[in-house]
Parts: structure tokens; C-alpha cells; sequence
């Protein structure tokens, strides 16, 4: 694979972010933006190169955020997505939009630099006005329906025939009338229509026993207490339908309240619609801190890698000055080594983000899974350290048909995070062996383990294991493995001992011209 250079490298992280990303100096003038920035405040591409960021706010705005940015530049913190800001911008045009901002910083050549992460959040503003809009709506047809329900109560009194006319057509609900007892006096509605429910021969049933046993006693409960003059509203589930019980108590001149009016609304289409849109907040709320995550820790896997290359050009400048080779050679090799480094988690992102966006497909050939194999050992093992070996047996039975990308990318990761989570001097073992049906390969390392708690979460991206925080990775290779396995219509186990290594084995089947 061919070696990227430092600017190929930054305009690649600035344009994997599908969020506006900007970078600005401690003045507030923007020296760098990615083109999703450019789109989103409708700058031509490079256009907010120059600008002050103070141009990106509503003018109301500007004066009090220079004070928050001279404050900031005097005590540089970390600011993560959604931590309950209220922020807007400006577009070029004019238009104002609501957003959230990460923030973060470093320190290049001795001068402040931050980093902002901004997110258009507008269709999620949108969305929670739709649930409180719903939410007034419900409330306000709660007030329209009980007022609806005394009318029906003074015209009941005048007319039973127009009350039964109006309760007939009750929609997706019912209207009844009960006794002390919880017997039935009148009951109609369009939702037993939909049930199937003959409603003359429920009259003089007693209400209670009609109902599932889950419940019984919680209605009864609550209908009690409207005998006591106390209206009452409370849900029920009942077979996979939700239902709003309104029951208002009915007043007879000479005994009281004798009789209670019992309103059932079948609600289930409005909870369903409620709960997908809470359901999409959620997802949102979700991708926001995928995306935080995402600019924590990629800010910190490329700072080590770029600070080794700038720290060994200027070593060997030095030492070639004064001829000295072999440490000219030595800081060549940890440029080397660096760019190999940012060059795997690129692509690490660029995986994550075609997988993500469908876009890695099964392509099918025959090939020589030896060949293949001997390949990438050949590649690993010019990352190998000092002593480190791998093992390599390859059976019979390995002509497959595969996508040969993704087994390469399989076991160029497996065998990769083997050489790097393994001390020197310890051997690899990698076998390949196939039967008429399927095809079995091993990766075996006797590196640092994995703690068995934290075993459950291997395969989640960006999990680092305690005990690897000082090793160089994004998470993200396992993760990859898995979901390429996944596509070839394999399984992918493992096992692993704290100190003593993991196994790691796959079962694809050996011809396999779709995709499952």
C-alpha cells in the first residue's frame, strides 16, 4: 500500500467527517475548514478560510462570544456534544439554525489552536417541537373530550335518543354508563364494532369481570374513587392496544352519585407515532456521542504519530548536517513507522465508514487461499518486532471462492493486532485449513489477553481494553472483522487469558458465490 504524505493525511481526517469541522486561532480567525463546514454555512468550498468565526453568529450574538472566546483562550477545556447549550449560527445568507459544537484544542509552534466539531440540528429541533406539539395536542384533545363528555352527560339527560346517536359514532373508543356495582347501563362506541363486540348483550354484565385478570383489580381501583366524586384518567395495555380510561362521576338529585360515565379512547396509533420519534432522538442523541467519541479519540491517536514526524524531521536534518547516518537512518525508520500508523487508522475510518454507509459489498472469485495467505504474512512480518515470528500452516482443501479483499483485510487485522499486542521474541501462529465445505483459519498470539469482564464488548467500535490504553489503536479493527465475516456469511470466535494471549477463529464457508 502506498505511503501517504502528512497533507494527504490531514485532508483525509478533515474530509472523513461528514460534520463542518473547523480550525481557528487564538484571534477567532478560521485557518482551516472541511468542505461539510463550507456546505453547511454556504460558503463556497474553502470560503470560511480568513474569516473570523465571530461572522458565523447571529449579530446579537457576536459581541458576547469575542468575551467567551478571550475566556476560553485564558483556560482552554474540552467541550463535548449535547452538553445542554442553546447554541445558534448563521449561514451566509442570513439564515439562522440552531446547532451543537465540540470543542478542542492544542498547541501548534507555541500558538493556541481549537478544533469545533458543529452538527446542523435542526431536524432534531424540529422533531422534539413535533413531540410537544403532539403532547399539547393530546392534553388539549383530553380538555376538548372531557367537555365533550359533560355535554354528552346534559344532553343524556334531555335525550336519550341523541345521546345513543352520539356514542354510536364514538370514534376509536367507547362510551359507557355503570352502575355502583360496575354493571353496564349503556354502552356504545365504534371500537366494539372493530372488536366485535354484540354491546346489547354486555348490558347488566358486570364491567370488572370483563377485563384481563393483569388489571382487574387496578380498574376497579380506580373507578372506586370516582364514586367519591374524584374523576379519574389512567391507562391500560390490553392485547397489544393502549386505551386513555376517562370515568367522571354522574350526580342524581336525590342519591348522589349513583352512576359513573366511563370514556375508553384506544390511543395506540398516537403512542406508536410518539414513541418512533422519541425513538429517533434517541438514535440521534446516540450518533452525536458516536461522532464525540469519534473526534476524542481520533484527536488523540493522530497527535503521538505526527508529533514522532516532526520531532525526526528536524532530528535528521540535524544529524545530516553532521553526518551522522545511522541516526539519520534511525529517525527515517520511526517517520516510517508513524506514517504506517496513521495510514492503519485511516483506513480503519474509511472501513467504518463504508461499512456503515453499505457501501462494501461481497464480490465473489476463485482464488489459492495459500497464496493469499503467504501475501499478507509476507507484509506483517516487516511489522514484526525484534524476535517475533509467525507460524504459518495453510492445509489442503483451500481453493475458495471468497472475496479475497475482505478475507485480506480480515486477516491483515488479526494478524497485525497479534505483532502489536505481543512482546518481542514471541511466536504467531497462524493456521488455514479447509474441508469440502468450509474453511477454518486460526490467529494464536501469547500477547497481553483480554480481561474476561470486558470480553463481552471485543467486537464494539472504538473498545480498547484496560489493560491496551498505552498500546496505538482505534478500536475499530475487530469491530471491521467482524461485520467483513459477517458479509462472507462466516462466524468469527475467540479465547483469550489474561497474560497468555487469544485465539481467534474463523469459519467461512469455503464456497461461497452470494452473500447470505
Amino acid at each position: 500500500m502506498a505511503e501517504l504524505d502528512k497533507n494527504q493525511l490531514n485532508q483525509l481526517v478533515y474530509e472523513i467527517v461528514t460534520q463542518g469541522m473547523i480550525v481557528a486561532n487564538v484571534h477567532g480567525v478560521i485557518t482551516r475548514s472541511n468542505n461539510s463546514a463550507c456546505r453547511m454555512f454556504l460558503y463556497p468550498e474553502g470560503g470560511l478560510i480568513g474569516i473570523n468565526v465571530d461572522e458565523l453568529l447571529p449579530e446579537g450574538l457576536r459581541k458576547i462570544h469575542q468575551q467567551h472566546r478571550a475566556d476560553f483562550a485564558k483556560k482552554p477545556e474540552k467541550r463535548e456534544m449535547g452538553n445542554g447549550y442553546e447554541l445558534s449560527a448563521q449561514k451566509a445568507d442570513g439564515t439562522e439554525f440552531p446547532v451543537e459544537v465540540s470543542l478542542n484544542h492544542t498547541t501548534v509552534d507555541g500558538e493556541l489552536c481549537v478544533v469545533a466539531l458543529i452538527t446542523d440540528i435542526s431536524r432534531r429541533k424540529e422533531a422534539e417541537n413535533k413531540i410537544l406539539e403532539v403532547n399539547r395536542q393530546l392534553e388539549e384533545g383530553v380538555k376538548q373530550r372531557t367537555q365533550e363528555l359533560n355535554e354528552a352527560v346534559r344532553a343524556l339527560e334531555e335525550s336519550q335518543h341523541l345521546y345513543t346517536l352520539i356514542a354510536q359514532n364514538f370514534p376509536d373508543g367507547t362510551i359507557n354508563v355503570l352502575d355502583r356495582k360496575l354493571n353496564y347501563i349503556f354502552a356504545e362506541g365504534k371500537e366494539f364494532v372493530r372488536s366485535g363486540i354484540d354491546r346489547g348483550k354486555v348490558i347488566g354484565l358486570n364491567y370488572i369481570s370483563l377485563l384481563p385478570i393483569d388489571f382487574r383489580e387496578k380498574v376497579e381501583s380506580e373507578l372506586s374513587r370516582v364514586f367519591e366524586g374524584l374523576p379519574r384518567t389512567f391507562e391500560i395495555v390490553s392485547r397489544g392496544n393502549t386505551y386513555i380510561m376517562s370515568a367522571v362521576p354522574l350526580y342524581d338529585e336525590d342519591e348522589g352519585v349513583n352512576r359513573i360515565l366511563l370514556v375508553e379512547k384506544n390511543i395506540t396509533e398516537q403512542k406508536r407515532a410518539e414513541q418512533d420519534m422519541i425513538n429517533a432522538l434517541k438514535k440521534e442523541r446516540e450518533l452525536n456521542e458516536l461522532k464525540s467519541r469519534f473526534v476524542s479519540m481520533a484527536s488523540h491517536e493522530f497527535r503521538t504519530p505526527l508529533a514522532t514526524v516532526l520531532s525526526s524531521i528536524n532530528l535528521v536534518n540535524r544529524h545530516a548536517e553532521n553526518g551522522n547516518m545511522e541516526s539519520v537512518n534511525k529517525h527515517v525508520g520511526r517517520i516510517k513507522n508513524s506514517i504506517r500508523n496513521l495510514t492503519s487508522i485511516l483506513n480503519d475510518f474509511l472501513s467504518l465508514e463504508k461499512l456503515e454507509a453499505g457501501k462494501v459489498e461481497y464480490r465473489p472469485e476463485e482464488f489459492k487461499l495459500c497464496d493469499l495467505v503467504n501475501s499478507v504474512v509476507e507484509d506483517i512480518e516487516a511489522m514484526c518486532k525484534p524476535g517475533q515470528h509467525i507460524e504459518l500452516t495453510c492445509g489442503t482443501h483451500t481453493d475458495v471462492t471468497l472475496d479475497p479483499q475482505l478475507v485480506r483485510n480480515i486477516l491483515f487485522n488479526l494478524l497485525s493486532n497479534a505483532v502489536k499486542y505481543s512482546a518481542e521474541c514471541k511466536q504467531i501462529h497462524l493456521t488455514v485449513d479447509g474441508s469440502d465445505d468450509i474453511i477454518t483459519i486460526k490467529v494464536k498470539d501469547a500477547g497481553i489477553g483480554i480481561p474476561e469482564d470486558e470480553q463481552k464488548h471485543l467486537f464494539e467500535r472504538f473498545f480498547r481494553a484496560k489493560n491496551a490504553t498505552n498500546i496505538q489503536g482505534t478500536g475499530l479493527g475487530l469491530n471491521i472483522v467482524a461485520k467483513h465475516v459477517e458479509l462472507m456469511g462466516g462466524t468469527i470466535d475467540f479465547a483469550s487469558r489474561l497474560n497468555e494471549g487469544t485465539t481467534f477463529t474463523i469459519t467461512l464457508p469455503r464456497n461461497n458465490p452470494a452473500s447470505e
